[in-house]
């Protein structure tokens, strides 16, 4: 295995094959697509440190039932979590304020989520098409609801007293 860490403690490049064992201690921003696609991830502890997950980061996981995220983490990337059919559970910590273009769309078995206290935007088809979710309550901290944001699902949202 093989980890490309910059200066800056972005994640850039990863090259490894089969099940990833763990992110390594010093990452604070993990990179654009860098886990989509061939990796076998499971249960998905992302570590205390981290800041950002970029773009597609874990697009495409297919086999990754849950994924609990540390409060060090402000921001959900565009399709960060895009088609990880098997998710289930997703933890979201208090400390993201932004949850970005199609993050956890076409994530059919995606059935609980709590979004947090103080998240303000969720982007545009940000939980689309993820079927199995049933209710989800949206934080009177919220300032922007992307287009489209919960197409396709079958779920009842509940709004925070206050919110418009």
């Amino acid at each position: 295995m093989k980890l490309i860490i910059n200066e800056n403690g972005v994640l850039e490049k990863a090259e490894f094959e089969g099940e990833l064992p763990a992110i390594p201690d010093g990452v604070r921003n993990i990179g654009e697509g860098e886990f989509c696609d061939p990796v076998t991830l499971l249960d998905l502890e992302i570590p205390h440190g981290v800041t950002g997950i970029g773009e597609g980061a874990f697009a495409r996981c297919d086999l990754l039932a849950r994924v609990t995220i540390p409060g060090t983490v402000t921001a959900i990337g565009d399709r960060a979590f895009y088609d990880c059919y098997s998710l289930t559970d997703a933890v979201i910590p208090d400390s993201v304020t932004r949850i970005g273009d199609e993050a956890f769309a076409d994530c059919n078995q995606l059935a609980n989520v709590t979004l947090p206290i103080g998240l303000e935007y969720i982007g545009d088809r940000a939980f689309a098409w993820c079927e199995s979710l049933r209710g989800i309550e949206i934080p009177l901290s919220v300032t922007h609801i992307g287009e489209r944001a919960f197409y396709g699902c079958n779920c009842t949202i509940f709004f925070a007293k206050g919110v418009s």
